[in-house]
């Protein structure tokens, strides 16, 4: 094979690992980007504040769907390959975002509407699970060792830019849902389309059994650690603070979300750098420092939030998402390395669902119910830091594995 059919083979590789990657995470954000507008139609309240809690806490119903995703489609990636997996993930997310578009309102169904919501999140968590880890899993696999990191920054870069059309499209046509939802299925069609013709599996030369899994309970435990303070700290930039900066500052919800909408780009070219820089730094050490920063300036910067103007609202947004990336830039690349290659789907996916559900995705809900119960701005900060906290732990230990490794070497 010549040098030039190869870079070809890897570019079609590339673009069926990151184009379904940016049409579910477009389908899956949109509901976040959207809780502000959908909440007093399918939450109404006599006080907002309580509609928003109801919205943003549909966030972690992934919790029961989302494992039970990563375990069905893990297993299925790990004992018949990544290509079949990654097809059934985004033709079913395609269909549930176009179902979730003829729902009814509160008004129209009482609470069926509520309900009928919260079902669609449940699936599309459920297709959700098998997506990011086994988009991310089909390209790393393919790359050296040395190359991960930046690899894996530009998966995310795609996440990301699939975020980014989400809370652009809730920006310019929130009230408007139903026709985003119509259009998110669609696009995702189109990505199944792409995804079928241009990804090849590599052979499975052993499937692995019940035994070899249960091994590896510990690197689900870390990995669900690691990638729920990385959602955490997400969530709470990108979801939370559209929301939350009108209740504490006299920043418009249309502010925030566009605040938000810049903000997403600028993520979406730092991933790429702190990737690169992966090449030159131990990724270990790079996500320690990020994380180290986030204990220490989380609860400051909360503080400063109360009647921030939009340039401070703005330079803490910043500030907190600097962090994010440096410390999300390279986790698909550690992820894989933290378990056996034979179990390596499952254990990723489940991790990955046990960490952002759990951890990741109540986080607005439960910082805006300690805001609103105690009425100091700090409490809210308080989730994000005791996930920081759980995922010291398992940063270390592994940073002193890898740092013994190179020892060796």
């Amino acid at each position: 094979m010549t040098s030039l059919s190869i870079t070809r083979s890897k570019a079609k590789a590339y673009l069926a690992g990151t184009a379904g990657n940016i049409l579910e995470h477009f389908d899956q954000a949109l509901y976040g980007f959207l809780a502000p507008f959908l909440a007093p139609i399918f939450f109404p309240s006599s006080d907002p504040i309580y509609g928003l809690i109801a919205a943003y806490a549909l966030l972690p119903l992934g919790l029961i769907s989302k494992p039970l995703g990563a375990l069905v489609f893990g297993w299925f990636g790990d004992r018949i390959g990544r290509k079949f997996v990654l097809s059934i993930t985004l033709f079913g997310m395609a269909l549930v975002t176009a179902l979730m578009g003829f729902l009814p309102t509160y008004e129209q169904a009482g609470w069926i509407a509520p309900s009928l919501l919260a079902l669609g999140r449940l699936l599309q968590n459920f297709f959700a699970a098998g997506e990011n880890t086994g988009g991310a899993l089909f390209l790393l696999e393919q790359t050296s060792t040395q190359r991960r990191g930046w690899v894996s920054s530009l998966f995310d870069t795609s996440a990301i830019f699939g975020i980014m059309l989400a809370s652009a499209a809730a920006l310019l046509w929130g009230d408007q849902w139903r026709l985003l939802y119509f259009a998110g299925a669609l696009t995702a069609v189109a990505g199944f389309a792409i995804r079928r013709s241009a990804m090849n599996d590599a052979p499975i030369k052993e499937p692995p059994g019940i035994r070899d899994f249960l091994k590896e309970w510990r690197s689900i435990a870390s990995i669900a650690l690691v990638i729920g303070y990385s959602y955490g700290n997400y969530y709470l930039i990108t979801n939370l603070f559209n929301g939350f900066l009108p209740l504490v500052s006299n920043i418009s919800l249309q502010d925030a979300m566009a605040m938000n909408t810049l903000l997403l780009f600028l993520d979406m070219l730092l991933l790429p750098f702190f990737g690169y820089l992966s090449q030159r730094i131990a990724k270990e050490n790079l996500m320690l420092a990020a994380l180290i920063a986030g204990i220490v300036f989380s609860l400051p910067f909360f503080l400063l939030l109360e009647g921030a103007s939009a340039w401070l609202a703005g330079s803490i947004r910043i500030a907190l998402m600097v962090i994010g990336v440096c410390f999300s830039a390279c986790y698909h690349a550690w992820a894989m390395e933290q378990c056996s290659p034979k179990v390596r789907f499952t254990v990723c996916a489940l991790g990955f669902a046990f960490g952002s559900r759990l951890i990741g995705a109540p986080m607005p809900a439960l910082s805006l119910w300690l805001f609103h119960k105690t009425g100091w701005i700090g409490s809210a900060a308080i989730p994000v830091l005791i996930a920081a906290l759980l995922a010291l732990g398992p940063l270390l230990k592994s940073r002193a594995a890898a740092a013994a490794q190179r020892s060796a070497s």
